[in-house]
């Protein structure tokens, strides 16, 4: 059984659909990237998972999610607080923003380890998570503010804060947006680290197909609410079979290959609500067919352990 599985989820905005029936699993111990660009939905399915949603405006409109085999949809109250932190944890793309900036870092991992692990609520817990995290001389670190730290500091604090509870799943959303390169890969590799030391399962929710391949298992796609392919990292990077699978592994640079400019897609996501009635990536499509533009592709197996949705993949 996977540790999470999301079937045929719906999530509306009053009467906008902004999820439109995504289905995914994470196994434990598994690193699944969830990819696309701006706008298609990927940060509030990741937020639907804890039932982080505010609802109103959100409505969870169909489908499930199954953590650990139960159904967050119908938790109560109490049960949506175990499992948050419990067993699943996030960490947020602008650090600086997540942390409070009038609490002492210390205090804040504090917290987290009195709302889930009390009996580890102390000092010499702080500093090992500090620790494991990689952040230099955590005695002195725990009684400074967030303001005191660099971004890649900042990040490293929300990652200890996040796995002070022990989950079994951690959700990094962007986690290394409003980072430099060199700082972005420290994180990637930290978090590859963590995942390996503490068997945990991550969600990595990322645009950047640059830094899918350094840590994913698996990547599904996403575009315009919906997922349009999912394989294991090394096939997907390596044989795309979308087209916007396609387009977004040309538009990132590569090391000795010589190109003028980079590729671009072009147009935008559509608007949620304004959705093509057909292939939601057919205007933007360079190989679209005339059936495109008015039937609704399907997410089907294409191959074994994968699924794309495009009936023209081949």
């Amino acid at each position: 059984m996977p540790l999470l599985e999301i079937r045929g989820l719906q999530i509306d905005y009053g009467s906008v659909r902004v999820v439109d029936g995504v289905s995914l699993s994470v196994d434990e111990g598994e690193t699944l990237c969830l990819v696309g660009e701006s706008g298609c939905g990927k940060s509030v399915t990741a937020l639907s998972i804890a039932r982080l949603l505010a609802t109103p405006p959100a409505r969870y409109a169909g489908g499930e999610i199954l953590l650990q085999g139960r159904d967050v949809l119908r938790m109560s109250s109490v049960e949506l607080r175990n499992i948050r932190g419990g067993v699943v944890s996030y960490v947020f793309q602008e650090p600086g923003a997540s942390l409070n900036p009038v609490m002492r870092i210390g205090a804040q991992i504090r917290e987290m380890l009195t709302e889930h692990r009390p009996a580890w609520a102390n000092e010499n817990e702080i500093i090992r998570l500090l620790k494991l995290v990689g952040i230099p001389a955590p005695e002195s670190r725990i009684r400074e503010y967030p303001h005191q730290l660099s971004g890649g500091m900042q990040q490293r604090a929300m990652i200890a804060m996040a796995l002070a509870s022990e989950p079994k799943l951690l959700i990094a959303d962007e986690p290394t947006t409003a980072l430099d390169v060199t700082i972005q890969a420290q994180i990637i590799e930290l978090l590859r680290e963590l995942q390996q030391q503490l068997g945990m399962a991550i969600l990595l929710i990322t645009h950047n197909l640059g830094i899918v391949g350094d840590i994913a298992d698996r990547v599904a796609v996403m575009y315009a609410g919906q997922i349009v392919e999912e394989a294991a990292a090394d096939t997907l990077l390596r044989q795309p079979l979308h087209p916007y699978t396609q387009a977004l592994i040309r538009s990132v640079p590569h090391i000795g290959r010589e190109r003028q400019r980079l590729e671009s897609i072009p147009g935008a996501v559509p608007v949620p609500g304004n959705w093509p009635a057909g292939c939601r990536f057919e205007p933007r499509c360079p190989v679209a067919h005339p059936e495109c533009a008015t039937n609704p592709p399907r997410l089907a197996d294409a191959k074994p352990d994968r699924r794309v949705r495009c009936p023209f993949w081949e």
